[in-house]
């Protein structure tokens, strides 16, 4: 996994450190995907993505560590990044209530193959094989939903090589399905679940199926698609309307 700061108040200066929002990306992300997302005043943004190879749990307490002594730690994840947060915080001492003062999924679940709450098996392995033979012109479309959102998406775009994020998609698949298909997981520290109503990779109601089993309050925002990172704002929305 990477991780990047995208902003950052110096140590020297505790202070100042109002908030900070740790950003899981999704799947083929990287810091490229957030730099033009805006935040709350005084709060900086560290990016997550990559998850060939999950931190370690030294790791991990280092992540903690650089986010320690902010006042409003938010977390927000993204389509697999939704997956990966479970797994890097969700086994730690602080995955319990109050650590987090908000925890908040977009397009997304912890079990992201999964014909229930997740993407069904059959199409991740269809996506699995399109991408692997022609790349992901056809994903991308079916992920902005739109020519305009497509567009969009293109301006900020990760520039990471197609061998580096094949490779990811296959250690997501591999991951993902050990975890198998068996009782549902506890919710965890998530506080929150945006569904997009026109997510074209995510069926809309599995997510909405695991988080209202989960009992974890749902939005869902009819119109948005798989991606919704076209909306600069959405952070900052988040953040507000939890408060």
């Amino acid at each position: 996994m990477q991780a990047v700061w995208i902003t950052r108040t110096p140590d020297s200066d505790p202070a100042q450190k109002r908030g900070v929002v740790v950003f899981a990306a999704g799947w083929a992300g990287s810091d490229e995907l957030a730099r033009h997302l805006t935040l709350p005043e005084g709060y900086d943004l560290l990016c997550l993505f990559d998850y060939r190879a999950l931190p370690s749990a030294a790791e991990v307490g280092e992540l903690y560590a650089q986010i320690a002594h902010y006042r409003h730690k938010h977390l927000i994840a993204w389509s697999f990044g939704v997956w990966a947060a479970a797994q890097i915080f969700g086994s730690s001492p602080f995955d319990q209530s109050g650590y987090w003062t908000t925890a908040t999924a977009i397009n997304g679940t912890p079990l992201p193959i999964n014909d229930d709450y997740g993407i069904p098996l059959r199409a991740f392995a269809v996506t699995v094989r399109s991408i692997g033979g022609a790349g992901t012109g056809k994903f991308l479309e079916r992920m902005c939903g739109t020519p305009e959102i497509l567009r969009e998406y293109y301006r900020h775009r990760s520039t990471r090589p197609l061998e580096e994020i094949y490779d990811e998609l296959l250690s997501l698949q591999h991951e993902a399905l050990a975890i198998g298909s068996g009782a549902l997981p506890a919710p965890g520290f998530w506080t929150a679940a945006v569904v997009g109503g026109r997510d074209a990779i995510f069926p809309p109601e599995n997510m909405a199926r695991y988080w209202a089993e989960a009992g974890i309050p749902v939005t869902t925002v009819e119109t948005m698609p798989h991606y919704p990172l076209s909306d600069q704002n959405i952070l900052t929305r988040l953040i507000h309307e939890a408060r």
